[in-house]
C-alpha cells in the first residue's frame, strides 16, 4: 500500500490565532494554497480553508480586518499518521466530510493532504494501466448553479454556501462567460481587500471559460484541468453547459472505480432487462418501430426459426432508414439488423462500458451458458454510475 508520507505536502504554512482573516487570505494567495494552519510549529490548533472563507465568513459578510482566523477556523485538525495508506486517508476524508487532512509523525504535524493530492494520486496510478474510458457524462454534476455577472460577490458567496457548491457558472445577458469559485473568492476578493457587498463578479472575473464535451473521458478532463491549472471544468453538450467537474469529483471517481470491492450488485446480470422482446427477420421496419413504441424500449432482437440472429435498435432505424430515405413499410428487419455485441451476465458494469466502447454499441446482449438471457443498454449504465458515484460522493463542495 502507498503510504501518505510520499504524497503529502511537507511545507506547512501557518498564521497566529490572532491574525485577521484578511492576513490569512493574503498568505494563502501568496502561497497559492487552499488551506492554512492556525498556530505555530508543534502547536497547531486548527485549520482554515477556502470553504470556511466562503461559508463561515463571506456568506455572512463579516469584516476581514476585524475578525480573527480563530473565529471561523476548523478545530481540532483531523490527522492521520504518515504510515497510513492513501486509501485509508481518503476513507477518513469521506467519513469526516473534509477536504484537508493533517499528517503526523510521532504526534508532530509534518504535512497536509488535500483532495487535490488524492485526485493526482489516483489519476497517476490508475488512468494508464487500466485503460480507463469512463465518460464525463456519467460522473459530472448535472445540476448547474448559475449567476449573472452584475450580481455582487456577497450574493454569490451566499448562494454557494446555501447549496454547498464550490463554484458558480457566471453569465452575461444569459450567455455563459466564466466560473466563480471558492478559490477566486479567497485570492481575488478577500486577499485583495475588495468589499463583498459592492464588488460585482464582473469586477473580479476573468471571462475565460474552459470547457470539454461530456462524451470525453474523465482522464482527458483531468489532463485539461492540469494544463489550465483550474479546479473546476465546465462540461458542455454542443453549445450548452450541462455540468461541472471539480477536483474532488476526480478523487471520488477514481476511488469509487478502482478502490472498491466488486459486489454482486455491480454485475451486468443485476441490471439487465430480462424480458426479451423479439421479432422475426422478415418483419417490416414499420412494425418493428410500433413494437418498440408499445413496449417503451429502444431495441429488438431479430429471430429466424426461433433462434436469435441479430439486433435492431432506434439508432439503426434512424441511421439506416431515415438516413437512406428507405420505405419503412417495405424495408425488412433482416436488411438492417446487426449482430449483437454480447457480454456474460457475471461481468462487471465497468466491463459492459468497455464492451460498448469497443463495439460502438448502445445495447449489449447478456448471455448465460452461451444463451442470450437479457439486454443491457447505455441508459442502464448511466443509471448505475449515477447511483453508485453519487452515493460515493460524501465530500461537500
Amino acid at each position: 500500500m502507498d503510504e501518505i508520507r510520499f504524497f503529502m505536502e511537507e511545507s506547512l504554512v501557518s498564521v497566529e490565532p490572532t491574525a485577521s482573516i484578511r492576513e490569512a487570505a493574503q498568505k494563502m494567495r501568496h502561497h497559492s494554497i487552499s488551506s492554512i494552519l492556525i498556530g505555530e510549529s508543534g502547536n497547531y490548533t486548527g485549520i482554515l480553508t477556502d470553504i470556511d472563507l466562503t461559508r463561515k465568513f463571506a456568506a455572512k459578510n463579516l469584516d476581514p480586518d476585524h475578525n480573527l482566523v480563530s473565529t471561523i477556523s476548523t478545530n481540532p485538525i483531523i490527522t492521520l499518521d504518515v504510515s497510513c495508506s492513501m486509501e485509508e486517508a481518503y476513507e477518513c476524508m469521506r467519513n469526516k466530510n473534509i477536504r484537508h487532512l493533517g499528517v503526523t509523525e510521532k504526534d508532530e504535524m509534518v504535512g497536509i493532504l488535500s483532495i487535490k493530492d488524492f485526485a493526482n494520486y489516483y489519476h497517476n496510478r490508475f488512468c494508464n494501466e487500466t485503460g480507463e474510458k469512463g465518460e464525463i457524462q456519467y460522473f459530472m454534476k448535472d445540476s448547474v448553479l448559475s449567476i449573472e455577472a452584475e450580481e455582487t460577490v456577497l450574493v454569490a458567496a451566499q448562494k454557494m454556501a446555501q447549496h454547498k457548491a464550490g463554484c458558480l457558472i457566471v453569465s452575461v445577458a444569459g450567455k455563459v462567460k466564466g466560473v466563480f469559485s471558492e478559490s477566486a473568492l479567497t485570492m481575488d476578493v478577500i486577499a485583495a481587500g475588495r468589499p463583498l457587498d459592492t464588488t460585482t463578479l464582473s469586477d473580479v472575473l476573468v471571462f475565460q471559460l474552459v470547457t470539454m464535451d461530456c462524451s470525453q473521458t474523465m482522464s482527458s478532463a483531468y489532463q485539461k484541468m492540469r494544463e489550465n491549472n483550474i479546479r473546476h471544468l465546465s462540461i458542455s453538450r454542443g453549445k450548452k453547459i450541462v455540468g461541472v467537474l471539480s477536483i474532488k469529483d476526480f478523487a471520488n471517481y477514481y476511488n469509487f472505480k478502482f478502490c472498491q470491492r466488486t459486489n454482486p450488485e455491480d454485475q451486468v446480470g443485476h441490471y439487465m432487462r430480462e424480458k426479451l422482446v423479439t421479432i422475426p427477420e422478415p418483419t417490416s421496419v414499420y412494425k418493428a418501430a410500433q413494437l418498440m413504441k408499445e413496449n417503451k424500449i429502444g431495441s429488438l432482437l431479430a429471430t429466424q426459426n426461433g433462434d436469435i440472429t441479430g439486433i435492431v435498435t432506434e439508432e439503426i432505424l434512424t441511421r439506416k432508414v431515415l438516413g437512406a430515405n428507405l420505405n419503412p413499410e417495405t424495408t425488412l428487419v433482416s436488411e438492417l439488423m446487426e449482430k449483437p455485441a454480447t457480454i456474460e451476465s457475471t461481468q462487471s458494469m465497468d466491463s459492459a462500458l468497455s464492451c460498448m466502447h469497443q463495439n460502438d454499441a448502445h445495447y449489449l446482449a447478456v448471455t448465460e451458458d452461451n444463451k442470450i438471457k437479457g439486454i443491457i443498454s447505455l441508459k442502464d449504465l448511466t443509471v448505475y454510475y449515477k447511483h453508485k458515484f453519487v452515493t460515493a460522493q460524501d465530500i461537500d463542495g
